[in-house]
């Protein structure tokens, strides 16, 4: 994970500002994604669970939540809102992902991809641990975006670039559900 581009743990409470609820509008786009009850979801980069949260929602009863990121300080803020018993977390250190292969349903990235280096590993780790047909969303900022949200545009990634890594890896692109003035959402899904 590239130390400069990393997100600043400290300044986690903004993640979980009302209006980042309004602009996202995390629960109507995660159904768009297709989270389902009983599916087995990483929330890749979780941080304080603003993602976390409506994940766990939607996979009740019988499914769980993988919370990962690399900081511990963005871990303890997620604990200390309470999570369900299906959220479970972890520190890890990106590109690296241990969670057994073939062991999620859906990988959700949600504006972590840009921090981490190198990319391809990050992808061929995504891949390892889908199910077959699992699917993968990567939801990050847009190079062009309206406003100026989020981190340097110098840090973000064209969209082309990940659909790349996602090709490369043998993924294959689904169409995407859902874009946005400030960010795109790609899909892919593993075949074989």
């Amino acid at each position: 994970m590239s130390e400069t581009k990393r997100f600043n743990p400290k300044k986690h409470a903004i993640l979980l500002e009302t209006s980042r609820e309004a602009k996202w509008h995390p629960r109507a786009l995660l159904r768009q994604v297709g989270v389902q009850p009983g599916q087995v979801v990483v929330d890749l980069g979780c941080g304080p669970g603003f993602w976390t949260f409506p994940l766990a929602d939607l996979v009740t009863p019988t499914g769980a939540v993988w919370a990962l990121d690399i900081s511990r300080e963005m871990l303890d803020a997620l604990v200390a809102r309470h999570p369900p018993a299906q959220v479970h977390t972890m520190c890890i250190e990106l590109p690296r992902i241990p969670l057994p292969a073939a062991s999620a349903d859906l990988v959700w990235a949600a504006f972590v991809v840009h921090e981490v280096d190198p990319l391809d590993d990050l992808m061929r780790e995504i891949q390892r641990v889908l199910k077959v047909g699992g699917r993968v969303a990567v939801l990050d900022w847009r190079p062009d975006a309206v406003h100026d949200d989020g981190p340097p545009r110098a840090h973000r990634l064209d969209a082309g670039v990940i659909r790349s890594g996602l090709q490369g890896v043998g993924l294959t692109l689904l169409a995407s559900p859902w874009q946005h003035e400030d960010a795109y959402l790609i899909m892919a899904q593993k075949s074989e």
